[in-house]
């Protein structure tokens, strides 16, 4: 679709990588990036979270060329999405507008000023940050409000179609007329990666970090 090719190749000028996938669908289209869908073979869900972290952790690390953006997208039929982790952008995925507005209500400023998408159920929400972040749920005080996209993930994007539901973006608010603002980190924003109490525990045994060898 020539519309995809030009929001990639527009985008990637911006330090932003467009993925693309399977029509009517979520999952990346890893045969159309040259990779061997040995998960369709198996329909294992584990060997497809293995590709799919395995090639999103790579290409936010190493960007493709604009001549593979065309590769990929040239003749594409099908969905696109957007990388996380490319360029510290770092995408909020709101499972409902209820929880979405719950956060602006404490960050309306820095929503304001962020790229904006509708979702058949919530919101994305596009940001910055300094430090690199993997993927994981979202918490908003106690309540689980959805998932980061960042490091090993990515999200739908207009003009994506899923099942006859569009994501689209909010007017004048895309990430080819906004620039995603740089927030400290996610505690800033009223954020967690799992919840209060499980972040406790963690920080207390002293679990998720390493020792140089």
């Amino acid at each position: 679709m020539q519309a995809h090719l030009e929001q990639a190749q527009c985008l990637l000028k911006k330090g932003i990588v467009c993925l693309p996938l399977r029509a009517d669908g979520k999952h990346l289209d890893i045969a159309r990036m040259g990779y061997e869908p040995v998960h369709l073979q198996t329909m294992r869900k584990d060997l497809k979270e293995l590709a799919f972290n395995s090639i999103t952790f790579h290409f936010a690390q190493k960007p493709p060329d604009h001549a593979t953006i065309s590769n990929w997208f040239s003749g594409h039929q099908g969905n696109i999405g957007i990388l996380g982790g490319a360029g510290d952008l770092v995408i909020l995925d709101f499972d409902s507008t209820a929880d979405y507005d719950a956060w602006c209500r404490r960050h309306q400023e820095v929503a304001d000023a962020a790229p904006q998408a509708m979702t058949p159920g919530g919101c994305h929400v596009f940001l910055r940050l300094p430090m690199p972040l993997k993927s994981s749920s979202m918490h908003l005080g106690l309540r689980r409000a959805g998932h980061i996209k960042a490091l090993g993930g990515y999200v739908v994007s207009s003009p994506s179609v899923v099942q006859g539901e569009a994501y689209t973006w909010l007017p004048g608010r895309s990430l080819l007329e906004v620039e995603p603002p740089m927030v400290a980190d996610l505690t800033s924003v009223s954020l967690r990666p799992v919840s209060p109490i499980k972040q406790g525990y963690d920080r207390l045994m002293r679990r998720g970090s390493f020792e140089l060898q």
